[in-house]
């Protein structure tokens, strides 16, 4: 088991909580490979907590599809990919939805913000990554939050976390980011004019786009994958 960072947890939420927190961001960082084993005395150790909050975390991340059960002991991750393509358009069908009452919903408030952080990942620099990732995570919840439907900010945050990470971005091209930012900003314009058909059609546009950036770094990340080593190097 390899699990880089720091692992004791802080106490402002419960251990359980932060035991959850902290293995699904680890899971989606690819800390944890899948297939990988992970025990509740194991893990209860890392994380300097008793084995009752781990089992509690491990249910939830069960329920969230990210780990399984295995035979004999311990649970497996799961590869998060295997559901790639549902993912895609359920998170198409409602996040466009979000776009759709974010023109029609957003307060003035919220609609400038949404156009500032679109603005903001513009003038990011390319290469951090970090800044880049937590400019769209903003971008895309802002969103959501505009559209002041409650229940589909739920659903969207339960999958939010899955995409874009820094991890996966760095593996974009300087095209597919260059795009990336012009569709930020399409979404924001369409948003602004309260141009509802718009701003669905544009975020279901970016969205279909990132889905098949995501399949071509996959490809590409196979490539290097198979190519055989440099005797030189």
């Amino acid at each position: 088991m390899s699990a880089p960072g720091s692992w004791r947890l802080e106490t402002a939420k419960t251990a359980a909580a932060q035991a959850y927190d902290r293995l699904r961001q680890a899971i989606i960082d690819g800390e944890f490979q899948p297939g990988e084993r992970l025990t509740e005395l194991g893990i209860a150790a890392l994380l300097g907590i008793s084995r009752t909050p781990v089992r509690e975390a491990f249910a939830r991340l069960a329920r969230d599809g990210l780990v399984r059960s295995t035979r004999g002991w311990g649970i497996e991750v799961v590869d998060p990919r295997e559901e790639l393509t549902d993912i895609y358009y359920i998170r198409e069908a409602m996040e466009g939805c979000a776009a759709r009452l974010a023109a029609q919903r957003g307060t003035a408030d919220e609609i400038q913000r949404i156009t500032s952080l679109a603005q903001a990942s513009q003038d990011a620099d390319p290469a951090d990554v970090e800044t880049r990732a937590r400019l769209n995570e903003e971008f895309h919840l802002a969103i959501t939050t505009a559209s002041h439907a409650p229940r589909l900010q739920r659903l969207v945050s339960e999958y939010r976390d899955l995409f874009a990470s820094p991890r996966r971005l760095k593996r974009f091209t300087a095209d597919e980011t260059r795009l990336a930012i012009a569709d930020h900003q399409r979404i924001a314009r369409a948003i602004r004019d309260r141009d509802a058909d718009g701003a669905e059609a544009a975020m279901r546009l970016h969205l279909r786009r990132a889905y098949a950036d995501l399949l071509t770094t996959a490809q590409r990340d196979n490539v290097v994958a198979a190519r055989p080593a440099d005797p030189d190097v």
